[in-house]
């Protein structure tokens, strides 16, 4: 039984660094925002932990520098292979809004609020940029014959 010839897109096998650099961006998207919405409540709840665990200014600034490269590496890796531009373009928002949360926002909550959805955004861009490329085509085959 002969089967139809996958596209060349589909031939290809997700590299091993693409997989990891888009689980890391991801990873560091939730720690985002898991910092941005967690730790208010934690020190509301338990104040002693207010001067226990001081963020300093220049977190924001440390964590843009390493979304930055680590997104744009990640998405055009994953562009080269895919070539949708949707994963792309919604990093490019969201990392604009990590920006402005992290360097023009001085309102704590604005700040906040904008950090958060910026650090979502990513996390689906990073998402959407994993779920595009083409998985290995002999894994799926193989799952496909024993059926």
């Amino acid at each position: 039984m002969s089967r139809a010839p996958l596209p060349v897109a589909a031939a290809r096998a997700v590299p091993r660094r693409q997989l990891l650099l888009d689980g890391f961006a991801v990873t560091a998207s939730l720690l985002c925002l898991i910092h941005c919405l967690m730790l208010p409540l934690l020190l509301i709840a338990v104040p002693v932990l207010a001067t226990m665990l001081a963020i300093p200014e220049s977190f924001h600034a440390a964590a843009f520098a390493i979304a930055v490269p680590t997104s744009l590496l990640a998405l055009a890796a994953g562009h080269a292979r895919h070539r949708r531009r949707m994963p792309a373009l919604l990093a490019v928002v969201a990392l604009a809004l990590l920006g402005i949360g992290a360097f023009a926002i001085e309102r704590e909550t604005a700040e906040r609020i904008v950090t958060s959805l910026g650090a979502v955004l990513l996390a689906v861009a990073h998402l959407l940029n994993w779920r595009s490329a083409p998985r290995c085509p002999v894994a799926r085959g193989a799952a496909h014959d024993g059926a």
